[in-house]
């Protein structure tokens, strides 16, 4: 196909580019010196990208990407035009070979060229036929070379920023700190779990419950879309089968690590975690034993059998490890047969449970083998286990408060189970709710009762119907005019139905996204669309009956509660977001300098400019329209970053979420340093081999201490934050290091 694709290519740009044409360039090389360019670019943006909610692959961003990569590649200027139009007659050979098409989607406000993707199975082969060398997002087998500058000799820039003034500032000789952090990470070896790799084959193939969240998806593209990352994991893995490899790394423009590859990483998803191990090992130990029980129960997080109905993810370290012990038939038989006692698959996280079961079971046969005592662990490991931070947004919050009255609900004080902060808002919430019923008459209350017994009723009527049948027809009719005679009770009902959630667990599983966001710029509109979206995830039968009015209500009603349940950090974030609405305002972008790394941020938001660019797909069909154009001549708005502007607004948005991430940056590069043993860090979560955990759960809450002994407030200074106006508490940071569950 590879070859096919040349030939096509080879014969269109001698017949289909005419003079005076922006890709008359491409006359100039051959097609096999970038045809690798094109089709690692097709891949990777026809797999999910982290981040990316949407599942639509838009023709423009595809054409662009393709375009740039290639022009790149070609050493051509920078021109977001040309680029477009070379995407567009690059893609069209692979239309010509039946591996995908252009079509015209469904926009918001008006019609969006997609592409559609016929032959998946082509693109995942033609890509892995591609040398590694030739695919800039894939690991490499040797370690990469370190940072010495801010600019790496794969091309990689070591800070991914538009402002050239931060790149310029950055030096080993100032900022130690943030090149032995990228250079530590870079030099940790990877290999693949193979018993990992061959069940996750199975279990695709045979659309096993491990893969759930593929065969439940109701939206076709969504489950096109996990699908294709599932395969890409695996496609990269077999790559890699008994081979070492290392990724590159750089920071983001507030300082947050990133992997430079794609997909089978620490930062990726669940099965890409589980299919990884260290290439370097250590004896596991007595204590490394302890952290895998630890680690099992903590990716399990199911039921843990006890009377307060805490899941094994939220209890005492010691009696997760118990938990194990008392299950360790069970969990064994997971590692021995995990194709026919395959409830590991209910797990939280399957794959990287699975894989903890599987260092047990091999712990107790090397045990078996070499002394047959249970009591020596001189078994040696690659598996890492990880300790996560407790709602860290809100616990750097907290801390830059010292709200004592939080501490307790994000664990940055020793308690005698883990705080609870998504519960402690939802019984403020409920709270409210209750109230806003009690100042109801009795009258009212049977009338709205009666409104949403109808409405539950109507609404199953028509889910019980068959679909695009007259019946149903005729009931959405119905429940239309209900709603339309009955408009003055829309709003006002709102408390009376979330007052029919009467169990914790439900208004915790309700609040929580809402309450977990609120660090990084939640709004009480955002908090009503995750209501809204996430009605069928909780399992929640009532949710199902759930009016859009109703959802948007409680996330108006979660966030103002917030500002009196967690009123210190709702008081700063509302400052920092004041700051840089001045900032807007002057068309300035807010900096600072972070403690102790010196990382220098710089929201330096702007946005393209936007023009409309005729784009040639395919030799010209039919005449010549009145535009000029033919038929397949698309018109498509292509944003030129060579043309930038300030973005409108985006100051004042991203001024507390930023703040908070330079810390919790600060705070990960600060642990890795101070380690003197290889670590995983992925943002707020920390990794190592099993037997390095206890000397890890301790310096990550020195380092916190570290931090915050920096006196971090001054960074608000710098952002035009007046300090004197914050509410303080009284909170002593050093507790920290005697909690057991701020990081665990």
């Amino acid at each position: 196909m590879r070859n096919k694709l040349i030939n096509s290519l080879n014969k269109r740009i001698k017949q289909e580019i005419p003079l005076r044409s922006a890709l008359m360039y491409l006359k100039d090389y051959k097609v096999e010196d970038y045809i690798h360019i094109v089709i690692a670019t097709l891949y990777l943006y026809t797999r999910p990208r982290k981040g990316h909610q949407k599942t639509s692959l838009y023709f423009s961003e595809i054409i662009c990407a393709i375009g740039h990569n290639v022009r790149n590649k070609l050493k051509q200027k920078r021109d977001s035009g040309a680029a477009a139009k070379t995407g567009a007659f690059l893609l069209y050979s692979f239309e010509e070979q039946e591996i995908l098409r252009v079509v015209l989607g469904q926009g918001f406000k008006h019609a969006t060229y997609v592409v559609q993707v016929i032959d998946d199975d082509m693109i995942c082969k033609l890509w892995s036929t591609l040398d590694p060398s030739e695919v800039t997002k894939l690991p490499a087998e040797e370690p990469y070379a370190p940072w010495t500058s801010t600019k790496h000799n794969t091309g990689l820039s070591m800070i991914k920023t538009g402002n050239m003034e931060v790149l310029s500032k950055v030096k080993p000789e100032t900022h130690p700190i943030l090149f032995e952090c990228l250079n530590r990470s870079q030099s940790v070896g990877w290999r693949i779990n193979r018993e990992i790799y061959d069940i996750h084959l199975w279990a695709l193939r045979n659309k096993t419950d491990a893969f759930a969240d593929i065969w439940e998806a109701q939206n076709p593209e969504a489950k096109a879309t996990k699908l294709r990352e599932a395969k890409a994991i695996g496609e990269i893995a077999k790559r890699f089968l008994e081979k070492e490899f290392y990724h590159a790394y750089y920071y983001d423009f507030r300082g947050r690590k990133y992997c430079a590859s794609a997909y089978l990483h620490e930062q990726s998803s669940d099965l890409s975690r589980g299919l990884l191990l260290r290439k370097d090992s250590k004896p596991i130990g007595k204590d490394g034993f302890f952290w895998l029980l630890v680690s099992i129960a903590t990716k399990w997080a199911g039921d843990a059998g006890r009377d307060d109905g805490l899941k094994t993810d939220k209890i005492p370290l010691k009696d997760r490890a118990d938990w194990v012990r008392d299950n360790e038939e069970i969990i064994l038989s997971y590692a021995e047969s995990p194709k026919v006692n395959q409830n590991w698959m209910s797990a939280d996280e399957p794959w990287q449970f699975l894989a903890a079961c599987i260092e047990l079971r091999k712990l107790r046969e090397w045990q078996y083998e070499h002394c047959e005592d249970y009591g020596n662990y001189g078994y040696e490991s690659h598996l890492e286990a990880f300790i996560d931070g407790s709602l860290n947004g809100l616990q750097h919050l907290t801390a830059l408060t010292r709200d004592d009255v939080l501490a307790p609900h994000v664990n940055l004080v020793p308690t005698p189970l883990p705080g609870d902060l998504y519960n402690y808002v939802g019984t403020h919430v409920w709270e409210r709710i209750r109230k806003s019923v009690k100042e109801m008459t009795i009258e009212e209350i049977n009338e709205f009762e009666k409104y949403i017994d109808n409405l539950i009723e109507l609404k199953k009527q028509i889910n019980a119907a068959e679909m695009r049948s007259d019946h149903r027809a005729e009931l959405i009719k119905i429940i239309q005019k209900f709603k339309e005679d009955n408009i003055d009770l829309a709003d006002v009902t709102a408390p009376v139905f979330w007052n029919r959630i009467t169990s914790s667990s439900q208004r915790r599983k309700i609040c929580k996204r809402g309450v977990m966001t609120i660090s990084y710029g939640s709004t009480p509109y955002g908090m009503g669309e995750q209501i809204i979206s996430d009605v069928k995830k909780h399992g929640i039968e009532l949710l199902l009956s759930m009016e859009h009015r109703w959802g948007a209500w409680l996330g108006r009603t979660i966030f103002e509660d917030c500002k009196t349940s967690l009123r210190k950090p709702m008081k700063l974030l509302a400052m920092l977001e004041a700051a840089g609405k001045i900032a807007d305002d002057n068309s300035r972008f807010l900096s600072w300098t972070v403690p102790i790394t010196n990382f220098p941020v710089v929201q330096n938001y702007t946005e393209g400019t936007v023009k409309k660019v005729w784009v040639q797909y395919g030799p010209p069909l039919g005449g010549r329209l009145s535009t000029g154009y033919y038929e397949n001549t698309y018109q498509i708005a292509i944003c030129f970053m060579e043309l930038t502007k300030p973005a409108k607004g985006k100051q004042s948005q991203g001024a507390s979420p930023n703040a908070i991430h330079s810390l919790d940056a600060a705070h990960l590069a600060l642990t890795t340093v101070r380690c003197d043993f290889p670590i995983t860090t992925i943002h707020d979560s920390f990794g190592c081999l099993l037997a390095d955990m206890p000397k890890l759960y301790r310096i990550v809450r020195e380092t916190f201490v570290e931090l915050y002994d920096a006196n971090p407030i001054n960074i608000l200074k710098e952002i035009g934050v007046d300090i004197s106006k914050i509410e303080f508490g009284t909170l002593d940071i050093s507790d920290i290091l005697d909690s057991e569950y701020s990081f665990s």
